[in-house]
């Protein structure tokens, strides 16, 4: 892979939970620019914005309304045009978020398309009601409820994969195609520097025969879509959200040679544990299955295409809490286990905002509290179904998004958290006065701290950019243990998932390795044979070789 991919470190803003910057609340384009320094001293060089585009806000922003303006609540196109001017000038790019397989149903084109106004009239997808049979009336939509929704103005129902809230554009119309060929080309030309795509994986539909993700038509409307937009620009980094894509898949979409994007995100891992699918009752991950999945992308995809590495984002919970230990006790050590891994694997490492400083999940007592439509739904989908309010909190409090949305906290001092001096559009964890950025960077030995020296040390080290991926056997259960290799050195990854101390003797490692990072500041340098991995222990061990 080129090396300017190899670079990248990419944070995930989610600016309504950012900073506030004029009182109101919600987060906007001038609180993330106010913080362009701490990200600059943290490492990063690409900020991933989800979207800041006019909306209703039914989805917080994933049901656009028009693409080509900013939504009032974060500010106005000037904004971006600082933000993204500032952030350059501190080599940080910026990666704007298109919703493209559906529009809000407020989009002037939806307006259009229910009143039966040409050109617009076959920008969804329609059904009559005499062609409803066999279409998958039965079939659900990802946020509960029928995908198809009957529109009393067109007398007619139009799909949906999300919420009714969001009708899925048709792309099999070559003018929808060409439109949004015209908005990339828009923000290239404002200076964005990368674009995610949302639920791209959906947009080649075809629904006779109940193909809805990864199908041939998908790949070949968005290879059209490069061809139009981002592809005339090989700096312009491109991510899809392709969340049921099998190895197979992910090599069409990022092969080096003919892909259509840069890389892909795949839920592979992230589905281990049923998180929000069915019932919303979280499973446990078994660490074969953890270690399984990880192994099979790390492998199978070397050298053939490219994949993010993420273990959360605003769609899913705090990862110290989802897959760490947030008790007072490990919660540092597990949050810096959890970076340890996203940043030893092959790919382009994201950080989603707070996880850097060990940020968890909400403490939820009320449905009041909730803010996701995904969450709202579901719970109304449980009412129905004679839970009780309290059983209803408890379950969708574990696996909510909000979670992840709560605002970052700045302060530990201030009554919002240094987010905000009003009331604020969701909640603030309370526990904001031990978990907060403040404070991290007073500390030395900071999960923060952690990360910035992580960062620093993947871009020095190419083995751990584009070193190839081997599963080291024989280690007890709860360890996950792997190396990076390339000409130049070998890297050793280690990794205790447990709140357990384990003994492990590993004669496999040379005497002259070097402990590049560890979680516990004691770890001495030199050998790691016969050794005691304490709780949640993380330690990178290089051995450079001599040819080098």
């Amino acid at each position: 892979m080129n090396e300017q991919l190899n670079q990248q470190v990419i944070y995930q803003i989610y600016p309504r939970s950012f900073k506030d910057s004029n009182h109101d609340g919600i987060g906007d384009l001038p609180g993330i620019t106010e913080k362009l320094d701490y990200l600059h001293d943290l490492g990063i060089t690409m900020i991933w914005l989800t979207p800041i585009f006019k909306s209703p806000n039914h989805d917080n922003g994933y049901d656009v309304s028009d693409y080509y303006a900013i939504n009032p609540e974060f500010g106005t196109m000037a904004d971006f045009e600082t933000l993204t001017a500032q952030a350059a000038d501190r080599h940080i790019g910026i990666m704007l978020d298109m919703v493209f397989n559906h529009t809000s149903d407020q989009h002037d084109w939806f307006i259009k398309s229910r009143a039966s106004i040409k050109p617009y009239d076959d920008f969804y997808i329609w059904r009559d009601a005499q062609d409803m049979a066999g279409s998958g009336s039965e079939d659900e939509a990802s946020f509960g409820g029928s995908v198809w929704q009957f529109d009393e103005l067109r007398q007619s129902y139009y799909y949906h994969s999300f919420d009714k809230s969001q009708p899925d554009l048709n792309w099999h119309n070559p003018l929808v195609r060409e439109k949004l060929a015209e908005v990339v080309n828009f923000w290239m030309a404002k200076g964005a520097k990368g674009f995610r795509f949302d639920a791209i994986d959906g947009i080649g539909k075809i629904l006779q025969t109940k193909i809805t993700h990864d199908s041939d038509l998908t790949h070949r409307y968005l290879t059209e879509l490069k061809n139009r937009s981002y592809g005339k620009d090989p700096q312009i980094l491109t991510v899809g959200e392709t969340g049921g894509a099998d190895i197979k898949e992910a090599k069409r979409y990022t092969n080096p040679q003919t892909g259509e994007m840069t890389m892909v995100f795949q839920f592979q891992l992230m589905n281990l544990d049923h998180l929000r699918s069915g019932d919303w009752v979280k499973r446990p991950i078994t660490m074969a299955d953890f270690k399984r999945v990880i192994g099979l992308w790390q492998t199978e995809l070397n050298g053939q295409g490219w994949s993010g590495q993420f273990l959360g984002s605003h769609d899913f919970p705090r990862i110290v809490s989802r897959f760490g230990n947030d008790s007072l006790q490990y919660r540092d050590l597990s949050a810096k286990l959890l970076a340890t891994l996203i940043f030893s694997l092959q790919g382009t490492p994201y950080i989603f905002q707070g996880d850097e400083i060990g940020m968890t999940n909400y403490p939820w007592q009320a449905l009041s509290d909730f803010r996701d439509v995904e969450s709202l739904n579901y719970a109304d989908k449980m009412a129905a179904e004679g839970f009780s309010q309290e059983d209803i909190v408890a379950r969708i409090g574990q696996n909510s998004r909000d979670n992840a949305r709560t605002p970052i906290q700045w302060s530990g001092t201030e009554a919002g958290a240094g987010f905000t001096d009003a009331q604020s559009w969701i909640g603030i964890n309370p526990n904001f006065s031990k978990i907060n950025v403040s404070q991290s960077q007073q500390d030395q030995d900071s999960i923060l701290a952690y990360y910035k020296k992580i960062i620093q040390l993947r871009k020095d080290n190419p083995v751990l950019q584009d070193g190839d991926y081997r599963e080291i056997p024989d280690t007890p259960e709860a360890v996950f243990a792997f190396s990076r290799s390339d000409a130049a050195a070998d890297l050793s990854v280690i990794l205790n998932f447990s709140d357990q101390n384990l003994s492990w003797d590993s004669p496999f490692l040379a005497n002259d390795t070097a402990i590049l990072a560890a979680n516990y500041q004691d770890r001495q340098k030199g050998s790691f044979k016969e050794a005691v991995l304490r709780p949640y222990e993380a330690i990178w061990l290089l051995s450079k070789k001599e040819s080098s």
